[in-house]
């Protein structure tokens, strides 16, 4: 720099008071140097060779520092965590900031490898390929028809009421399913109706004959549930709920804890379509618990290739099925395979190397909390906020927060 060194620099920058954050990396050792550029209030002093731990750790110290120097405003991740929360205080302020706070509005979601173009939205990512769109207007059907028809988009979903942001959080949680209902008919590619539960008769008897544990009965009412198409009238929300109900049984499935499915798209990723779930719980309903004659020595090679792939493919979406497949094994025997041989279940052992690996990047990265969710294998953001506080008992951003307070 002509005419000024690295210290006068800083000197200029004090005495003005900027909010420039100053890190001087310097080949010079002299304590009388560095004693001067703590005075002028540098950030930090590193010695060269530089230590990349050291450095990225005043750079995100400089980052929390102009964050907290200037007004702050809610991003999209915090939008989603206050619809998570029902905080329509803080609703309110995100759509004030983005200049579309009005009394009420409309939802669209879809389920595609990229956002739809839809003039007028604000959007947003919920999970790996999914989307929501907030508008202050109704959607332009004819529109939601074309983009329905675009490559890679598997779903919409639309709400087909003007929502206030007292009711974000109701509104959400419906229409984010209703983008999914492709899995339970093919053939509706825009859904603008949310079925419960109930919505088919017969679900009240399969939910009787769960309670009782009534394998025959139902087998037989699983059976004519996928032969008589009433299933179409369901959501994706009721089909995971009726898998989960099922599976969470032990009297009716063996091992169940490693079977349950967190979200719509982990359901969708395990099974191509309702009709191949129904098939699957029918089996596991019938199957007897695995048994296999090895030797100690072979199931702890199948037990290592296990952890390798686990290790290595976490942050996908990976399942018992996923790693069963892997080493041509049936899933019962790798969930007893793995509690035996880990002392925990293949779900916990997953669930808490995410949740670490999510620590990891809260703590030494600055990227967004949506990102850490996808990158750490939890492919719905909401999925991630309620595990990470189980598991930590703290959310996402408070966790992040305690660290810098820490640091």
């Amino acid at each position: 720099m002509p005419g000024y060194s690295g210290l006068e620099l800083c000197r200029m920058v004090s005495k003005q008071a900027l909010k420039t954050q100053v890190i001087i990396i310097s080949g010079y050792a002299e304590f009388s140097y560095a004693q001067k550029a703590i005075q002028y209030g540098v950030l930090g002093y590193c010695l060269k060779p530089v230590e990349y731990d050291e450095v990225t750790g005043l750079l995100l110290k400089a980052i929390r520092n102009l964050q907290q120097s200037t007004p702050s405003l809610i991003s999209s991740d915090d939008f989603l965590a206050a619809v998570d929360g029902n905080d329509t205080d803080k609703i309110s302020r995100y759509l004030e900031e983005n200049g579309i706070l009005q009394d009420s509005y409309y939802f669209v979601s879809s389920v595609s490898d990229a956002p739809l173009q839809l003039p007028g939205t604000l959007s947003f990512r919920v999970g790996i390929n999914h989307y929501g769109y907030l508008s202050c207007s109704p959607y332009d059907r004819n529109l939601l028809e074309e983009a329905s028809r675009s490559p890679g988009v598997l779903g919409i979903g639309v709400y087909p009421l003007a929502v206030t942001a007292r009711d974000f959080q109701m509104a959400f949680y419906k229409y984010t399913s209703m983008a999914y209902h492709f899995f339970m008919d093919p053939d509706c590619r825009i859904c603008d109706t949310y079925h419960d539960f109930h919505s088919v008769p017969l679900m009240l008897q399969i939910q009787k004959a769960m309670s009782f544990a009534e394998k025959e009965r139902l087998c037989e009412l699983l059976t004519q549930l996928k032969e008589g198409d009433p299933y179409k009238q369901l959501s994706i929300h009721s089909a995971q709920l009726l898998y989960n109900l099922i599976i969470s049984n032990p009297q009716l499935v063996v091992n169940p804890q490693d079977y349950m499915l967190y979200n719509y798209r982990q359901l969708v990723h395990e099974y191509a379509s309702f009709t191949e779930l129904l098939d699957s719980l029918l089996q596991l309903i019938n199957a007897a618990p695995e048994t296999h004659e090895e030797s100690e020595g072979l199931s702890n090679v199948y037990f290592l290739r296990i952890m390798k792939y686990v290790n290595t493919y976490y942050h996908e979406n990976i399942t018992l099925r996923d790693v069963a497949k892997m080493v041509n094994l049936n899933p019962n025997y790798i969930s007893q395979l793995f509690k035996k041989s880990a002392g925990t279940t293949f779900s916990h052992y997953l669930t808490n190397l995410r949740i670490t690996n999510a620590k990891k990047l809260l703590t030494t990265t600055d990227i967004s909390i949506n990102e850490i969710s996808l990158k750490t294998g939890f492919n719905d953001y909401f999925y991630f906020l309620k595990t990470f506080k189980k598991y930590t008992g703290h959310t996402p951003s408070e966790y992040r927060n305690l660290s810098y307070e820490r640091d």
